[in-house]
């Protein structure tokens, strides 16, 4: 049994060992009806009368019927208050349990003033915000068709969800989306969740569960005005319960089923892939003064499979075995046939004029690519996926006003990632800690991230040194044009540099065999920087930040808020991923602050704006700037425009990466990592080659010249791509600037409709720049480097973070039109459209990784009867290009259904929902080289006295 089996077991004795009979809550049950007419009132809220001071009210509303039932976990006697549009508010006092409780509400005909009721979605405060702000509250979170809350954020409107895995997903808006996306932000009661080598949060690994959750807010574009400098793409914010207002014991037991395997013939495929999950909580309150909640989840199970073998080589896509026809395959989720060498052969002899039919030594050549067998991921890897959170936090009451709170999170997982290459996460922890005192006014916070990449390992690199490890580049591809020019064709050719000839080689390792096996295990248990494959990764992060509320202390400004924070990366890596080798300790600090305030103009009328300055230890200090305007049309329709100026700090990544993939080397873009390797004047740029290469193949083609000519003809192509002197001279912080029109409108009280145009400018915009650099330096001899850069044996491939030479424009339209409210009825239709303009000649990759156009479209209802609901859900996602250190190619469009059926069990606290996830099973990818996303069918029960519906 594992360690963390083992806790995640002691975990929950503790769990149940504290969990008594007073942990079940006793029920009040009954009916309301109108005291005039004896008709039931549907949809009353009915609230437990907290203590003043208590933050929440913890509640239920009455079915259609007027029926009511409400846990209780405090002593009685307690005072229950009842409220409902038009209706007078009740407070009745409960001193025994009772389920047959009834209820009479008086009709309220006073005239109400200038007072808007609102839906239970969003307020007059948020419809007049002044950037924009998606609320998701529990009731939306729960009703959603999705295994988890996480997942259904895809649902929201502008948001790219890329799953990973079965256990991470990650979160992104408005373009440049990647599966490492370093430009947006997430955050968990305050605690941002970014894995501190990685630069970027692992989805929830080791976040939330579904039963601690209480809402998320999503703020999509650029907000590095309040959050940050690293926020340029958007926020996610998770808030968890809190031990005062959710008390009590509750657990969740979930199955699914993934299915992987295609039968056509039939509509549902079950498949017998199993994920099984767990979650328990535990709150408990003593006097009002002291709250402590404990968390605990594990999940096991099948992961989905990266298994797209398609041919990006030369040849057909459906190409996957070497032939006489093609000897260039290389398959995307294979791994070790990556890189092509081009091989110069003889295409024919040409006769000799003249009676004696002698032969001229004149020889027309042509150009052959080669890849090398690789290996595929299924090989490579076992697909086992889990993830256990643990997670508590004890909060004192100092007083009314002021709350002090400690909070632990623990998280550690087994899933396949895709970051630049393909990775195998095995126990990898993160262990999260905060310190937080929050007052009325003011707040004060500190917390420390440290993560421990335990046994994971890089699984495209694993795939190359196995490769490897039988005969190296350099020999094989030269065995390879030894033979074939001897006359041994293709097939020989391959088969002799395959064999151990000349004896101090390994035959090529098969997989299944005891040779092959014994490899892999040698290559997974040794560190990158030792030929391996395993990634050591134990970095931290430490933060710490304080802001005050100062709209008390003056009577000009509406809202005044001042605030600041420090914060220290410590990354440690051995060497296997940064430059952090013995003897040269790396670190990197960023310090800020800012002041955002808010003036109404008129009664009308409100602007708003922030302004923050932001230091890191590398780069010049910047300002960040945005000012808001939100304008009130009529009634309740408001228009906002908005103007932000931000920066984006380099991360720790893109200083200091330095990373041998095998097939290429990724490297930070600071002078003192770009500098060791000394490309300026000594590499190509990679699309010059690939032009040079084009250039040469179509002269020979039509003119049928000779090969050795055309490559001389086209070498300027390859002067004009030699690396600079100016280049990778040190990386300048990113600077967006971003202008941003929207509407919004509540109509009959309860639909919400939205329009958003965003346009975003950058400069300096942080991407990869792609080169190539040959033994012998192009400065020196262009002729020889440019037969180099075309062979593996001879050349290395760098991925160097760089700035681009042009600005990058992104534009952006979002609309919503959706209806709730507490009647239960949920109907939601959003649309998205994305666009980027780049200047053709910049070689820089951007990755923008973008649908032009998404759309979402929601039906439901949480109350079809007593205690029935049901949701249903479509996604549409239209092709687009993805472009990636890893890989790039064509993620194809795809439409997938999901639905949920919930069933209320009142009578035991207790729900159950069943659904399923892309229910036909369509294949679909949300990234080029990712996973394949499959079926998804699950079936869930939860116990919860105190699950507001």
């Amino acid at each position: 049994m594992r360690k963390s089996t083992i806790r995640l077991c002691l975990v929950l004795l503790t769990l149940f060992t504290l969990f008594n009979s007073s942990a079940f809550a006793q029920v009040v049950a009954g009916k309301i009806v109108n005291s005039a007419t004896n008709n039931p009132i549907p949809f009353v809220n009915v609230t437990i009368v907290q203590e003043e001071g208590s933050k929440k009210q913890i509640g239920v509303a009455s079915d259609e019927n007027g029926i009511f039932l409400i846990g209780i976990s405090q002593p009685l006697p307690i005072e229950l208050e009842f409220t409902a549009v038009g209706f007078l508010t009740r407070r009745i006092k409960i001193e025994e349990y009772t389920r047959d409780l009834e209820v009479r509400l008086s009709e309220d005909y006073m005239q109400l003033g200038d007072v808007y009721i609102t839906s239970d979605k969003t307020s007059e405060q948020d419809l007049k915000a002044p950037i924009e702000t998606i609320k998701v509250g529990l009731v939306q979170l729960q009703s959603t068709p999705s295994f988890n809350f996480y997942e259904s954020l895809g649902n929201l409107k502008g948001v790219d969800l890329t799953t990973q895995s079965v256990v991470i997903n990650t979160v992104n808006t408005r373009g440049f989306n990647s599966s490492t996306n370093q430009r947006f932000r997430q955050f968990t009661d305050g605690i941002d969740n970014q894995a501190p080598g990685l630069s970027f949060s692992l989805g929830n690994i080791v976040g939330p569960s579904t039963l601690d959750i209480e809402s998320v807010q999503l703020v999509p574009g650029p907000s590095s005005a309040f959050y940050g400098p690293s926020s340029f793409n958007g926020v996610l914010e998770m808030t968890t319960k809190n031990p005062f207002d959710y008390q009590g014991f509750s657990f969740t037991a979930k199955a699914a089923t993934v299915s992987v395997e295609k039968d056509k013939s039939k509509f549902l495929n079950f498949g017998d892939n199993f994920i099984s999950d767990f979650s328990a909580r535990y709150a408990v309150a003593f006097k009002d003064k002291i709250g402590i909640k404990l968390n605990a989840s594990i999940l096991e199970g099948v992961d989905f499979r990266a298994n797209n073998y398609d041919n990006i080589g030369p040849g057909e896509v459906y190409e996957d075995t070497h032939s006489i026809e093609n000897q260039s395959i290389n398959l995307v989720n294979v791994y070790g046939d990556d890189r092509a060498a081009l091989l110069i052969v003889p295409r024919a002899i040409v006769p000799a004029g003249g009676e004696g039919g002698g032969f001229s030594s004149s020889v027309l050549d042509t150009a052959l690519y080669v890849t090398r067998q690789g290996y595929r991921e299924e090989d490579l890897v076992n697909y086992n996926a889990r993830n256990l959170k643990l997670n508590g936090e004890i909060q004192f009451k100092l007083n009314e006003d002021i709350v002090f709170s400690v909070a632990a999170f623990y998280g550690q997982a087994d899933a396949m990632i895709t970051s630049d290459d393909r990775i195998a996460l095995r126990d990898f922890d993160i262990f999260q800690q905060k310190a937080e005192v929050k007052g009325k006014n003011f707040l004060l916070r500190a917390y420390q991230t440290q993560q421990d990449a335990g046994n994971t390992y890089n699984v495209g690199l694993l795939g190359e040194r196995i490769v490897q490890a039988a005969k190296p580049d350099e020999v094989w591809f030269d065995q390879y044009r030894r033979l074939y020019l001897a006359g041994r064709g293709f097939v020989g050719a391959r088969s002799f540099a395959n064999s151990q000839f000349p004896g101090n080689y390994i035959r090529r390792f098969e997989p299944g065999t005891e040779q092959y096996d014994s490899v892999r295990t040698a290559v997974i248990n040794r560190e990158v920087s030792d030929n391996g494959a395993r990634i050591f990764d134990k970095s931290e992060l430490k933060h710490v930040e304080g802001m005050y509320n100062l709209t008390e202390m003056q009577d000009f400004f509406s809202k005044l808020t001042a605030g600041g924070s420090y914060r220290l990366y410590d990354p440690e890596s051995n060497g296997t991923l940064f430059t952090d080798t013995l003897g040269n300790d790396v670190t990197n600090y960023e310090y800020g602050a800012f002041i955002d305030f808010a003036k109404e103009l008129s009664d009308k009328t409100e602007a708003s704006a922030s302004l923050r300055f932001d230091k890191n230890e590398n780069f010049e200090g910047k300002f960040s700037q945005r000012l808001s305007v939100v304008h009130q049309l009529k009634d309740i329709h408001y228009i906002r425009a908005s103007f932000q100026r931000g920066f984006r700090f380099p991360n720790v990544r893109e200083q200091f990466y330095n990373q041998d993939l095998g097939d290429k080397i990724i490297i930070g873009g600071l002078s003192e990592v770009t500098d060791y390797y000394q490309l300026q004047g000594n590499a190509f740029l990679q699309n010059a080659l690939n032009d040079y290469n084009d250039a040469v193949a179509q002269t020979v083609y039509d003119e049928d010249a000779k090969l050795q000519g055309a490559k001389l003809q086209h070498l300027n192509i390859l002067a004009d791509g030699i690396v600079s002197q100016e280049r990778f001279r040190g990386l300048e912080p990113e600077q967006i600037t971003s202008f941003e029109l929207g509407y919004r409108s509540l109509v009959q009280d309860r639909r919400i409709f939205e329009v958003t145009y965003y346009r975003n400018y950058y400069n300096n915009f942080i991407g990869n720049l792609r080169v190539v650099k040959p033994r012998t330096s192009p400065s020196s001899d262009l002729a020889r480097a440019a037969e180099q850069a075309n062979s593996p044996g001879s050349s290395d491939i760098f991925f160097v973070t760089a700035n681009a030479d042009e600005q990058i424009i992104t534009q952006g339209l979002e609309l919503l039109y959706d209806i709730s409210g507490s009647s239960g009825v949920n109907f939601a239709v959003n649309a998205t459209f994305a666009d980027i303009i780049q200047n053709s000649s910049d070689p820089l990759v951007p990755g923008f990784n973008t649908p032009p156009f998404k759309f979402n479209v929601k039906v439901g209802h949480r109350r079809i009867s007593r205690n029935f609901g049901a949701e249903f859900t479509w996604r549409s996602r239209t092709e687009f290009e993805w472009q990636s250190a890893f890989v790039d190619g064509t993620v194809a469009g795809f439409s997938t259904f999901d639905l949920q059926m919930s069933l209320r069990m009142p009578s035991i606290n207790s729900f159950i929902r069943v659904g399923g996830t892309n229910l036909h099973n369509i294949g679909q990818y949300n990234s080029f080289g990712g996973p394949e996303i499959n079926a998804f069918y699950y079936i869930s029960f939860t116990y919860d006295p105190f699950q507001s519906r």
